[in-house]
């Protein structure tokens, strides 16, 4: 487990007089300022409230630890390089509730059901996670098990994201967040749990989020066809003659997408020599 410098916190244990599934929510955030006044606001509107909220703070220089303290919420530091999953695993040593939502300091739940509803789908114990869709891909079902993933394959999309999911806590204990990873570490966890046959789910709700930092396509490229190798599955793409011509021709006629297809050839490549 990561190790730190400072103080520990007491942990959050809250106590409740029925017999629901508690929930925490972690955000991690480094001067997010701008974007935490919606997310709160948006957690503070939902219809089952959380039961704590706990925020990392990685280096912010601005008033964001206090927005999470006005809002009820405790705040942990974390003084090393930033990392997700590292910084995930920090946080989550701290927060034992049944269910921990974590959500990006810039991503806003629209919607105030919520949480209600990751709730309820988290209510069967063979689910392990729950979290928002990007989008409207009808690809993967919205209860994915392994076997569906064997069937159709892995898709560069994750089934489950860090920037809006909720997990169960106790699956987490028995297996953190890959800290050998620098990207993709909740594809990585949802790959494991569908592995040991939980499901994964996704929910259809609107969400605000801002994108932020460099394009990492050849980074979740090279991740996803790693997985695949890992647990001996198909990669869902166009495949490499395809993507190789889609890439010649995007060139000439200089689409937007060519460099999304050349970080896949790349991370292909990549992926047969290791």
């Amino acid at each position: 487990m990561p190790s730190t410098d400072s103080p520990s916190p007491a942990i959050a244990r809250p106590i409740l007089p029925n017999k629901r599934a508690t929930v925490g929510v972690l955000i991690r955030f480094a001067s997010s300022a701008e974007t935490l006044p919606d997310v709160l606001t948006a957690l503070q509107n939902q219809t089952v409230r959380p039961d704590f909220l706990m925020g990392v703070d990685s280096g912010s220089q601005d008033n964001s630890r206090a927005l999470i303290e006005a809002s009820g919420g405790q705040v942990i530091e974390w003084s090393q390089r930033y990392e997700h999953s590292k910084v995930l695993n920090f946080g989550l040593r701290y927060l034992e509730t049944d269910l921990v939502l974590i959500l990006s300091s810039h991503t806003v739940l629209e919607d105030p059901e919520t949480l209600a509803c990751m709730v309820d789908a988290m209510s069967s114990a063979g689910t392990a996670c729950v979290s928002l869709k990007w989008d409207s891909d009808l690809f993967y079902s919205d209860a994915i098990d392994w076997r569906e993933l064997s069937t159709k394959g892995l898709k560069f999309g994750s089934i489950y994201s860090n920037s809006m999911g909720m997990i169960r806590r106790s699956l987490w204990e028995r297996h953190p967040f890959d800290e050998s990873l620098d990207t993709a570490e909740d594809y990585a966890w949802a790959l494991h749990q569908l592995d040991l046959g939980l499901k994964c789910c996704r929910l259809a709700l609107p969400l605000r989020y801002r994108r932020s930092g460099s394009n990492r396509d050849y980074d979740f490229a090279r991740m996803v066809f790693g997985f695949a190798k890992q647990y001996r599955l198909k990669v869902t793409w166009l495949g490499l003659r395809a993507t190789f011509i889609t890439c010649l021709k995007g060139i000439f006629k200089r689409n937007s997408d060519t460099a999304l297809h050349r970080a896949r050839l790349f991370a292909y490549c990549r992926a047969q020599l290791t």
